[in-house]
């Protein structure tokens, strides 16, 4: 049995909208999730924002883009380029919206051998809830989101089963604690020429970390049966409930929005994010969408969430 994970982390490379800002980057994120690295959008900077979390971009196993505007995918060509100047050998696979294949085939014709690896391209138009990507233990889904061009949510659903250690029964047995160790992995102990039983000395706990992605959207509750109980919950929040109709023709949700998407999906924790360069400060947005879902934080540069 390999070792198993038991958390999931999720670190803020940018969380800032269009428009560019001093404050914010623009929107990615990466989340590593069991033994998997995945980036979430890939806005301008991307590769600094790595550099700056100590992120190796050679981790990332794939890629996903929730829509063709600039902020959330201009950082995608120069990365790829860069994985190249590396070394990379190993597939990488990238998901995105109907269009992405000839944004980056645009750029990988005019650079000669330029990628040194294998690109996989899925273009996605689902028009519901789909299950996109499985690997292991993690199932990703692609969910359709209301925005100016085609856009997707996604949501990433982790579940294991991690071996812990009865402790009356391990204390009791006199072995060292190296023992235990081996009996999480699924293992049996050898010691003074007598093997022990890992079943003997372990229960089995089901772990299961959920995370969606909900950015540049119209405030879509019809979704939110989608991603029922999930544990962490990015939802954007462009603008404060008082410029309501300014997200409305702009496709955007509001802070207060946000928060009532929580509480519908009964989400664990909710982090705003994809905050307009007009607000320099956060903290009245975050009180805002804490009146309706207390459990709420606000996003920034290099912050990082656990999932457990």
């Amino acid at each position: 049995m390999k070792n198993i994970i038991t958390e999931s982390k999720l670190t803020i490379l940018g969380c800032g909208a269009a428009v560019p800002s001093l404050l914010r980057y623009n929107t990615a994120q990466i989340l590593e999730m069991g033994d998997k690295t995945f980036l979430l959008d890939c806005g301008e900077g991307t590769q600094w924002q790595l550099l700056k979390s100590k992120i190796s971009a050679f981790k990332i196993d794939i890629i996903f883009i929730s829509h063709l505007h600039g902020d959330h995918y201009l950082g995608l060509p120069g990365l790829l380029n860069t994985l190249s100047l590396i070394g990379r050998k190993e597939k990488l696979k990238i998901f995105g919206p109907k269009g992405i294949k000839k944004i980056i085939y645009s750029n990988i014709n005019i650079i000669p051998g330029f990628p040194t690896y294998e690109l996989e391209i899925n273009e996605l138009t689902a028009t519901k809830k789909r299950k996109i990507y499985k690997i292991d233990e993690i199932e990703v889904f692609a969910i359709p989101l209301q925005h100016r061009i085609m856009c997707f949510g996604y949501h990433f659903d982790y579940k294991i089963s991690s071996l812990n250690i009865i402790k009356e029964k391990f204390e009791k047995s006199n072995l060292p604690s190296e023992a235990a160790r081996v009996f999480k992995t699924g293992n049996n102990f050898l010691f003074n020429n007598i093997e022990y039983n890992y079943k003997n000395f372990t229960i089995s706990k089901k772990i299961r970390h959920t995370y969606s992605y909900i950015t540049d959207t119209l405030f879509m509750p019809e979704i939110s049966s989608y991603i029922k109980n999930t544990k962490l919950l990015y939802h954007e929040s462009t603008y404060m409930n008082n410029l309501l109709d300014k997200a409305k023709k702009t496709y955007h949700s509001t802070s207060l929005q946000a928060a009532e998407f929580a509480k519908l999906c009964n989400a664990g924790r909710l982090i705003l994010g994809h905050f307009s360069s007009r607000y320099a400060d956060t903290e009245e947005m975050l009180a805002e969408a804490k009146s309706v879902f207390e459990n709420t934080e606000t996003a920034h540069d290099g912050k990082e969430f656990i999932i457990k």
